[in-house]
């Protein structure tokens, strides 16, 4: 049954398998900037850009038509027999942006497919190297790094072993950094030594002999309401893992691409990957597009071994996708959007601070640059997280949803099943009284939910 009317549809009505089976599903006919509107004339604020991918804002029709132009030439060709000028630019145009030595770029689809491909990558490596007992993978809890099935068993949600326990793969695990719950009487000052402390004692225990990747992601996502790390957490985190031979990967699928006003996220806290990989941004969302960079001695050593890295995809550098990146790194530098996203996060932090702390269940705001996290607890003084029954940030967001405000939610990050946190990361376009309207949207939003909870 096709939904001619233009209504919202809702489960069974249609033939699209559904992400949620009871509730409506507006129809979108067109976006403009940092706004959405529907078929049936309301507009939205879309206040986390998707899933933190719009980046160049929504009806872009600069960045549209330079994929047009592609589409035009060609679409699509293998990417183990040809490469394509716009591959070969956005490839060039990343590594010079990206920390120092990674100067080889692939690109894939999502940033699940990144990540899976990033550990791929790091495992041949060892092999290629003559360790094949570097097998293991430390994450961090809570974190994100994906929905294929490794990428999921890197993710620090204990949540979704529910359904996919028996399929997912065994990792290794330490604490992540997380300011609001991290128990430290001084989180800035104290913070590094701590979390170091805690992924050397994971190490010993483990064996450091046997570790292939560290993997983090420099901003964690709304798996810990974007969440920083504390003052030279990375460099601790970099020497323990260089003592052992460790790699470490940066996932920057979320926090990257601008988003915390610079353009790699791990520039802002010093820390220098082996292995990075990017996502959601960096296409704007206008084409599936994921990058995985590496380092040219990384790949020298492929080549000199079994001959090249054994992974390939179909849309493996397809050009309709590589010339959506080359198209929003343009918009980027031609309207400073990067240098919007650095201004503008300021003032974005500061009212949120300023208008939502002073709420009664308002327990943290947290964040950086045009990506911010709020985490919603049933009592200040101690941090007690709402029952997850409850489902408070559910019913949180549906409320501002109708009232024309998107936004991102998580769970489960206090104790693994407990927690609800609202993600904001509008796009890196959004002007100041944009924000003024987000926050103004989401404080009364909080206020009337909460009163009627």
């Amino acid at each position: 049954m096709q939904n001619d009317a233009g209504h919202p549809v809702r489960y069974p009505e249609g033939n699209v398998l559904l992400r949620h089976l009871a509730r409506d599903f507006p129809v979108v006919s067109h976006g403009e900037g940092v706004y959405l509107f529907d078929t049936q004339g309301k507009r939205y604020l879309d206040g986390s850009a998707g899933a933190l991918v719009a980046s160049v804002g929504h009806g872009n029709r600069e960045v549209a038509g330079r994929i047009h132009e592609q589409l035009l030439r060609v679409g699509y060709v293998n990417g183990t027999h040809f490469t394509t000028e716009v591959t070969e630019q956005l490839a060039s145009r990343l590594c010079a942006l990206a920390p120092e030595g990674l100067t080889r770029a692939a690109f894939l689809g999502s940033g699940s497919e990144a990540v899976e491909a990033a550990i791929k990558f790091i495992r041949q490596l060892w092999v290629e190297r003559g360790e094949p007992q570097r097998a293991k993978v430390i994450t961090r809890v809570p974190s994100y790094h994906g929905n294929t099935l490794y990428a999921l068993s890197l993710s620090g949600r204990p949540h979704y072993k529910k359904f996919f326990g028996p399929m997912l793969s065994e990792v290794v695990t330490t604490p992540a950094p997380y300011p609001y719950r991290s128990g430290l009487e001084d989180y800035a000052r104290d913070g590094a030594d701590h979390y170091a402390r805690l992924l050397e004692e994971t190490l010993q225990r483990e064996g450091p002999g046997t570790i292939a990747a560290f993997i983090a992601e420099p901003v964690i996502g709304s798996s810990a309401g974007a969440s920083p790390p504390p003052p030279g957490y990375f460099a601790r985190v970099q020497e323990i893992c260089g003592r052992y031979g460790i790699l470490t990967l940066a996932d920057e699928v979320m926090c990257g691409c601008g988003r915390t006003g610079r353009f790699f996220a791990s520039e802002l806290y010093d820390f220098t990957p082996d292995v990075l990989v990017l996502g959601k941004g960096i296409s704007g969302g206008y084409a599936p597009l994921s990058a995985l960079l590496v380092r040219q001695e990384h790949l020298e050593q492929m080549r000199l071994g079994s001959g090249g890295f054994m992974h390939a995809q179909t849309y493996l550098q397809a050009p309709a996708m590589t010339a959506a990146g080359l198209a929003v790194l343009d918009y980027y530098e031609r309207h400073g959007v990067v240098a919007n996203a650095a201004r503008v996060g300021q003032y974005l932090q500061r009212r949120l601070r300023e208008v939502l702390l002073p709420l009664p269940f308002v327990g943290s705001v947290q964040g950086v640059g045009l990506m911010a996290g709020v985490e919603l607890v049933e009592d200040k003084a101690s941090k007690k997280p709402f029952e997850r029954s409850r489902k408070v940030v559910e019913g949180l967001l549906s409320e501002l949803f109708a009232h024309g405000l998107v936004l991102w939610s998580n769970t489960g990050h206090a104790d693994g099943t407990n927690g609800d946190l609202v993600m904001i990361g509008p796009p890196l376009i959004i002007t100041e009284a944009e924000v003024d309207e987000l926050v103004e949207k989401l404080a009364r939003g909080i206020t009337a939910f909460m009163e009627r909870l």
